[in-house]
């Protein structure tokens, strides 16, 4: 993909991405947001049309960062993971505050779900084919943030401080997707703990996770593992 076009379609789903985003939370009855969330943003913009590129370019796997781990793979991972889950949880643990575990069940799904969309598109997509346009470090500025600005659509994360926040939230997501050699499973498993944490912890920022979405985010997640059946199997990396 040129540079060119790389910046204009980086652009174009991102604000294809807030638009879906708006509008599965201006009225979020099961169906609507099934639509323009699991449906629109998900499949569609951070899914399909991604893996309409790669099929079209015959990229493999291994393209997007889905590759074998490894000994460098695993190490990133748990240092990422224990400062991002402890940096959260330890203050508040000594500190004596109750954390509302029970919150987590009900948002187990669509979290799984909302962060592969996230680390499909922004780390395995884009930011590959950013660094191999303009480098490493250009790269994990524009994952950073493409995954902070594309939380405007949600309309508990709109303030600036927030956005900020969560550009270094996705510049750490980047960093731990480049020192990982570009591995979407890293990037994916340093993003989902501390998804789950942070929504126990901010959940009443976050769309009400009902039972409905859970069913709607299972078969989201059906769908996906379908069609990452047809996917090209002879290259996943080293």
């Amino acid at each position: 993909m040129k540079k060119e076009k790389l910046l204009l379609f980086s652009v174009g789903i991102e604000i294809m991405l807030i638009i879906c985003i708006a509008l599965a939370n201006l009225n979020p009855t099961p169906v609507l947001y099934f639509l323009f969330y699991n449906l629109m943003y998900g499949l569609i913009f951070s899914f399909f049309i991604p893996l309409y590129y790669l099929h079209k370019k015959k990229e493999l796997p291994a393209s997007v960062g889905i590759k074998k781990l490894g000994i460098q793979q695993f190490i990133v991972l748990a240092c990422f993971v224990a400062f991002s889950v402890g940096g959260q949880l330890i203050p508040k643990i000594a500190a004596g505050e109750q954390i509302p575990w029970h919150l987590l069940p009900m948002g187990i799904a669509p979290l799984i779900m909302t962060t592969f969309f996230e680390e499909f598109l922004f780390r395995g997509f884009v930011q590959s084919r950013v660094e191999q346009q303009f480098g490493w470090l250009p790269a994990i500025l524009v994952s950073g943030l493409m995954f902070s600005l594309y939380h405007l659509g949600y309309p508990g994360f709109r303030t600036f401080g927030d956005i900020l926040l969560l550009f270094g939230v996705g510049l750490w997501f980047a960093i731990a997707y480049r020192l990982s050699g570009n591995n979407l499973i890293v990037s994916y498993f340093v993003n989902l703990p501390n998804a789950f944490v942070t929504y126990i912890l901010k959940y009443s920022q976050f769309p009400i996770m009902k039972f409905s979405s859970t069913i709607a985010a299972i078969i989201t997640l059906i769908l996906i593992g379908l069609t990452a059946l047809k996917m090209p199997r002879n290259d996943y990396g080293e």
